[in-house]
């Protein structure tokens, strides 16, 4: 496989991924960033599950590791997780930003953990 076409994988799922959120983000609103954080653990997941059903990272194909990375990282999206929580620190509280945050990093752990549990 040529590196030009590994690189090509990556950007299809990116790109996959990315529209995936962009859609979702679209249908769910609310005055909390739960689009982010659904994406996030949403992403999470299927990274676990993806890693856990294709054998782990070392027995997974270069063209399976391109296709399901490069989703879950156009999926997922961690500078809106960012800027969001920075939001909720400036416009109401300091305590609603840190709620979001450890929420965030608690359920995409779990999540992840709980995919790659599952695949077993």
């Amino acid at each position: 496989m040529s590196e030009l076409y590994l690189h090509a994988m990556f950007g299809l799922g990116g790109g996959l991924g990315a529209v995936l959120r962009h859609w979702l983000a679209l249908r769910i609103t609310h005055d909390l960033p739960l689009s982010t954080l659904l994406v996030n653990v949403l992403g999470s997941l299927l990274l676990g599950l993806s890693i856990g059903f294709l054998g782990g990272p070392v027995d997974m194909g270069e063209e399976e590791k391109r296709l399901v990375f490069g989703f879950c990282g156009g999926f997922t999206t961690f500078s809106s997780f960012a800027y969001q929580s920075l939001e909720l620190k400036r416009d109401r509280t300091l305590a609603l930003a840190a709620w979001n945050i450890l929420l965030s990093l608690a359920l995409c752990w779990l999540a992840l953990w709980l995919g790659l549990i599952a695949m077993r």
